[in-house]
């Protein structure tokens, strides 16, 4: 069955716990989503029955009727995204993936509802569940709720012409053009917002790479880094960047990490880093292997796709500058060098 108890279970079932921790905080939640005023025309026994299934939403129903009349459908669909967009900002109240996918995984079972509802909610689904989930989530919301009250309702094709307060997603566009990529990282990019997205841009232009060998897989990796703010404290300052930014892309999911890395260097071969337009070479003369630390955060794949993706080129001056600190501070019988590519 596609009810709203299933539906508001499915979301309990993904809940952050510490957050939405039982049914009542879920049932609040989204009777709010349906409609912003929703508490103030539901009683505090309401919340657990619509849960149930012992109260239909008869009241929520009406209130949210009322909106449609006076606004109209479409407007009203966008703003009920938008909502649960809001109440779900960074997935803080419920995981967005697993919610969406059980959503459409119940659909596929569902008999309860008439064809049009199922077809309409099925090509939502399709059409938006990587770049737009919220509005097949609410749009699945709303027909759940109007057809136990109104066995007429259909599926409404939306008018897009309505939506007069755009959902905050600055990748929309940039999103458009992920093609190729998992559809995690496609939602990933979604959650972004344009200040989030802008630190991004700023810092990303100071990363670099490093192509080395795996073991376990038998083949060449090349990862992205961003070397560690800590230590090289006025290298980062005379560019702007403070600690603040960087624990801020910890906490977006763009870099991970932040320990020790091992560089080895033996005689006859080269090691190093490059970034776009320059590699830095780490060489000796020694017949003994060197190993030197250094401390740098990884990049992760939702960031490495927002750099493919934007075509961020990385600064010259910034790595150039790097080189010569790791210079100043060169393990014994090193040599350093730059080269151009």
């Amino acid at each position: 069955m596609f009810t709203i108890p299933d539906l508001f279970s499915i979301v309990l079932k993904n809940a952050n716990k510490t957050v939405w921790s039982d049914r009542k905080k879920v049932s609040v939640g989204l009777a709010v989503v349906l409609h912003e005023d929703s508490l103030a025309y539901l009683s505090d026994t309401t919340f657990n029955k619509l849960f149930t299934g012992q109260n239909k939403g008869r009241t929520l129903y009406g209130i949210v009727q009322d909106e449609i009349d006076e606004a109209g459908f479409s407007a009203y669909i966008f703003k009920t995204e938008k909502r649960l967009s809001d109440t779900n900002y960074r997935e803080n109240k419920f995981e967005l993936q697993k919610a969406q996918e059980d959503f459409f995984d119940l659909l596929e079972q569902a008999q309860n509802l008439p064809k049009s509802i199922l077809l309409g909610l099925k090509q939502s689904f399709q059409l938006n569940h990587a770049e737009r989930p919220y509005l097949f989530l609410a749009e699945c919301l709303f027909y759940v709720l109007a057809y136990q009250h109104n066995k007429h309702q259909g599926y409404i094709e939306l008018d897009f012409s309505r939506e007069t307060e755009v959902v905050s997603r600055p990748l929309e566009e940039l999103v458009s053009k992920a093609t190729g990529y998992s559809k995690r990282i496609k939602q990933e990019l979604n959650r972004f917002s344009e200040d989030e997205l802008n630190l991004f841009k700023r810092i990303a232009p100071y990363t670099f790479y490093d192509e080395s060998f795996d073991e376990l897989s038998g083949e060449y990796i090349l990862d992205y880094y961003l070397i560690s703010h800590a230590d090289f404290l006025d290298l980062f300052t005379k560019y702007g960047v403070k600690g603040n930014d960087i624990s801020r892309l910890k906490e977006y999911g763009l870099i991970s990490g932040g320990g020790r890395h091992e560089m080895i260097v033996e005689k006859g071969e080269l090691s190093g880093f490059q970034n776009d337009n320059l590699v830095l070479t780490f060489s000796t003369d020694s017949d003994e292997r060197i190993t030197f630390e250094y401390s740098a955060f990884h990049l992760t794949d939702t960031a490495k796709a927002l750099i493919e993706i934007l075509e961020i080129g990385t600064d010259d001056e910034f790595f150039r500058e790097l080189g010569e600190r790791f210079i100043d501070n060169k393990t014994k019988d090193i040599i350093i060098n730059f080269i151009t590519l």
